[in-house]
């Protein structure tokens, strides 16, 4: 059975990833900030497959204790979704930098960490596909001209994890970033256009269907580019 671990996955597009993966016959790792969540807490009840784990990608020691479960273990996806995004609508020039320095530390730090503690579980998957769930608000070049603590998020870890696809596609590890849509989440709103349980089907689609070729890509729930 092939394994995929979700960070973030106690509610939104993380929960719907994990019941997609349940489904679609994989042994689901679920990291959770709020493990006690009872939408993942149903779900692990519901499907033996599933299993979640406490997890805070701010935290070292976390993410170590997370990848001490896979030291002679395969992991054949990671998908990296845990993120935050504060004040949306706050006028720009007064962001919050104590909040600022936090959606770093989730939204990009996080990923990195994560990936680099499961590096050696991804390359012994032998075809592994790491993914980061990124943003629209992440292109440089389409820049909203608001939310500068998230953008700027989003594309330092769109670069770290270019980054990353120049240097592990040796080791069979195709890397993807992922913008999944404007979803009815806490994050996104109930104004949303796109569910969450949609956006999870389409993202998993993609990764099915993901090969060396896309590595390094930056794309849509439609497979489309996304410009940098």
């Amino acid at each position: 059975m092939p394994t995929v671990v979700i960070t973030g996955a106690e509610q939104g597009l993380g929960l719907e990833l994990a019941r997609a993966y349940a489904a679609g016959g994989y042994d689901v790792l679920a990291g959770c900030l709020k493990p006690d969540a009872t939408g993942i807490q149903t779900l692990a009840k519901e499907q033996s497959s599933v299993t979640v784990v406490p997890l805070d990608v701010t935290k070292e020691g976390s993410v170590a204790a997370l990848a001490d479960r896979f030291s002679d273990r395969p992991v054949d996806v990671l998908i990296n979704n845990a993120g935050v995004h504060f004040r949306k609508w706050s006028v720009p020039e007064k962001v919050s930098f104590a909040d600022w320095e936090l959606t770093l530390q989730v939204n990009t730090l996080g990923p990195a960490k994560v990936s680099f503690a499961l590096r050696d579980s991804l390359a012994r998957a032998g075809t592994a596909k790491l993914v980061t769930i990124s943003s629209d608000w992440g292109s440089v070049s389409n820049h909203p001209g608001t939310a500068y603590d998230y953008c700027s998020s989003k594309a330092a870890v769109n670069s770290v994890m270019r980054g990353l696809a120049m240097n592990w596609v040796k080791q069979g590890i195709s890397v993807l970033m992922i913008h999944p849509g404007w979803m009815q989440t806490t994050m996104g709103g109930v104004g949303a256009p796109t569910a969450p349980s949609e956006s999870a089907q389409l993202i998993k689609s993609i990764i099915d269907r993901a090969t060396l070729a896309d590595n390094g890509r930056y794309i849509d729930t439609t497979g489309t580019d996304m410009p940098w």
